[in-house]
């Protein structure tokens, strides 16, 4: 195929993040040239992630002014269809047509995967794969996630349901209970309605969870995911938050109940395999919403606002 010189992307402006979601969709952005050991990929779909939104706003350096990290799409100068795991927001990103990876850093989606669907297992999914494995949960252990609803959540909602854990979801509002209790969760708690800590330890007979990951990023999120371990329980950082805090946890408390806090954004090529072999075998499915690239700024929007279930999905323009 012929490869044109400019494409669409959707761009922050040349002066960089500003501390708003500004983009401004590009038609004459420049189209990538891949390097030895690099592919040229031309993108389809595009999960977007709340980081995306820390990224674009300046929360967290962005060296570049494409963000995105979900993309599938086909590789232009080879053979097979690939997702490109682009994880460095210091690189051109996937809102955009076109996009340059390494190819050992690149992969390949099983043919039984739409690529609208298989876009955010590239981040949502394999994050919370990786996290959950973090946590050493055995089948029968209790696991709660906060922002069980959100497109990380929902993810891990169903991973940790077909491992075999109890899964409380913490989330709020009508849809998203019913989303999380459909993928799998034990007990959905909202958290504008109940007391979250105090709900947790009655649903583990006053021991609290076996592991927490929070996907949320508030700072009482954080204060109320320590509140509900167990002794020698595990807390995973996930959600990013919009501005700076420490966790409470003192050194005391760390030493009497002995207990693990860790922080994962990502997973390892392997995790990745075991994440499609799931996918593939029809035992997690991302719930998508699929909009254009234009749209970009109102999904932005909604994501800053938590007004979105699921994952959103940007179709790429072909």
């Amino acid at each position: 195929m012929t490869i044109p010189s400019t494409q669409i992307a959707a761009a922050i402006p040349p002066s960089g993040p500003d501390g708003s979601l500004t983009v401004t969709i590009s038609k004459t952005h420049p189209v990538p040239k891949p390097g030895d050991g690099e592919v040229l990929v031309k993108l389809e779909y595009s999960g977007v992630c709340h980081s995306d939104v820390h990224s674009i706003r300046g929360d967290t350096p962005m060296l570049t002014d494409v963000a995105g990290h979900e993309g599938v799409g086909k590789v232009v100068s080879g053979e097979e269809d690939i997702a490109d795991e682009n994880m460095d927001v210091n690189v051109p990103g996937t809102f955009q047509q076109y996009i340059v990876t390494p190819a050992v850093h690149a992969t390949k989606i099983p043919a039984e995967l739409s690529p609208d669907t298989a876009a955010p297992l590239l981040c949502a999914g394999i994050a919370m794969y990786s996290s959950i494995k973090k946590t050493k949960a055995r089948p029968g252990d209790f696991i709660v996630i906060l922002g069980a609803g959100g497109g990380l959540g929902h993810m891990g909602v169903q991973i940790a349901a077909k491992k075999g854990l109890g899964v409380l979801a913490i989330d709020s509002g009508e849809k998203k209970r019913k989303l999380c209790l459909e993928l799998g969760a034990s007990q959905f708690l909202d958290f504008r309605q109940v007391d979250i800590v105090e709900a947790v330890q009655k649903a583990t007979s006053g021991l609290g969870a076996h592991a927490v990951i929070c996907t949320a990023n508030g700072e009482k999120a954080y204060e109320q995911s320590m509140q509900m371990l167990r002794r020698l329980g595990t807390l995973v950082c996930v959600g990013i938050p919009n501005s700076p805090f420490r966790l409470p946890a003192t050194p005391f408390e760390m030493i009497v109940k002995g207990l693990t806090i860790i922080g994962n954004s990502a997973g390892s090529k392997e995790e990745m395999n075991e994440l499609m072999e799931m996918a593939v075998a029809g035992d997690i499915m991302a719930r998508i919403d699929v909009y254009d690239l234009e749209d970009i700024v109102d999904v932005l929007k909604r994501l800053e606002n938590s007004e979105i279930e699921g994952r959103v999905v940007l179709r790429i323009p072909e």
